[in-house]
C-alpha cells in the first residue's frame, strides 16, 4: 500500500523545523524534501548545515524519501541551448548528488528542463538526453537513483507525458534513471496512472499526488480541484503501487497556513481509504 509524505514547498514561509513539527502534528512518518532557499539550497549550504538538517530529521523518526532540488526556475535547465547554463545545471546536480548521500536518501528528482518554443523540439530533447545520461553515471557511482520527472506542456517542450518519458528513459538506457508522475501535468497530458504503470511497471517509484483543476498547472490541496480521486485509488491498487505519495502542494494562498492545506488533503485522501 502506498505512503503518503509530506513535502516543505508550501511550507516555504515558514522554518524548516515548523515543517518537520507540523508532519508530526499531522501523523506523518516520511516527507519529500525541496531544496530551495529558505529552507536548503545547495550551492549555499555547508556540509555542517546539511549534517545539522539530518539530524533533526532522525530526532523525530522521520524518513527522508526524495531529495528534489528547486530546479524549475532560473538558472536551471538540463536541456539550455546556452551550454554554460547547461554546464552550470549539470554541475548543480552532481553537488546535489553528494547532498543526497549526505542525508542519506537514494532518491534524486530531476526534470529534463526546456528548450526555446520557437526551434525544433528535437533539439532539446537530445540536450536534455546528453545531460540526463552524464548524471545517470555520477549517479551510479554514488549510489543514487535518478526520478525522472515530466513536466506540463505549459513549462516545458521535452518531456511532458508518459510516452516521451518513456521514450527518454529508453534512450538513457541507465537502469538507476527511473520513472515517477505528478498526476497535474498527467492530467493535462491526459494520460493515467493506468497508462503509467502499464509502460514501466515497477519501474514507476514515485508519485507527485494533488488535486487540480484540469485546466492549469495548479497543484492543489486535496478537496479544491477536480481530479477522480477514488479512480486513482482504484488504480493504485490494482497496480499494487507500494511507494510514496508526495503531497506537492503549489500556490501563494498556502503559504499563509500550510498545515492547513495539508490536513485539508489528509482529510480527503483518507476517507477515500488511503
Amino acid at each position: 500500500m502506498a505512503t503518503i509524505a509530506n513535502m516543505n514547498f508550501h511550507y516555504h514561509r515558514y522554518t524548516f523545523d515548523y515543517f518537520l513539527d507540523s508532519t508530526e502534528r499531522l501523523g506523518l512518518q516520511a516527507i519529500e524534501l525541496w531544496a530551495g532557499a529558505p529552507h536548503l539550497y545547495v550551492p549555499d549550504a555547508t556540509h555542517g548545515e546539511v549534517e545539522a538538517l539530518r539530524k533533526e530529521i532522525d530526532r523525530r523518526g522521520l524518513e527522508l524519501v526524495c531529495f528534489t532540488p528547486e530546479q524549475c526556475i532560473y538558472p536551471i535547465n538540463l536541456a539550455s541551448k546556452d551550454d554554460t547554463l547547461r554546464r552550470r545545471s549539470i554541475g548543480y546536480f552532481k553537488k546535489c548528488l553528494g547532498t543526497a548521500n549526505s542525508l542519506e536518501c537514494d532518491k534524486l528528482l530531476v526534470t529534463a528542463g526546456y528548450g526555446f518554443f520557437n526551434e525544433p523540439k528535437e533539439e532539446a530533447w537530445e540536450r536534455a538526453r546528453e545531460s540526463i545520461g552524464e548524471l545517470a553515471l555520477a549517479a551510479r557511482a554514488a549510489g543514487v537513483q535518478l526520478v525522472l520527472e515530466p513536466l506540463s506542456h505549459i513549462g516545458s517542450n521535452v518531456i511532458t507525458n508518459a510516452a516521451g518519458l518513456k521514450r527518454m528513459v529508453d534512450e538513457v538506457g541507465a537502469t538507476n534513471v527511473k520513472a515517477m508522475l505528478d498526476t497535474v501535468p498527467m492530467v493535462l497530458a491526459g494520460d493515467s496512472i493506468d497508462d503509467y504503470a502499464s509502460l514501466f511497471g515497477d519501474d514507476l517509484v514515485h508519485i507527485h499526488f494533488l488535486d487540480g483543476d484540469g485546466k492549469t498547472s495548479a497543484h492543489m490541496a486535496w478537496g479544491e480541484g477536480c481530479f477522480p480521486l477514488d479512480a486513482f485509488k482504484r488504480s493504485l491498487d490494482a497496480h499494487r503501487y507500494s511507494g510514496y505519495l508526495t503531497l506537492e502542494i503549489i500556490g501563494p494562498k498556502y503559504n499563509w497556513d500550510p498545515e492547513a492545506a495539508t490536513r485539508l488533503s489528509l482529510e480527503h485522501l483518507r476517507k477515500a481509504g488511503f
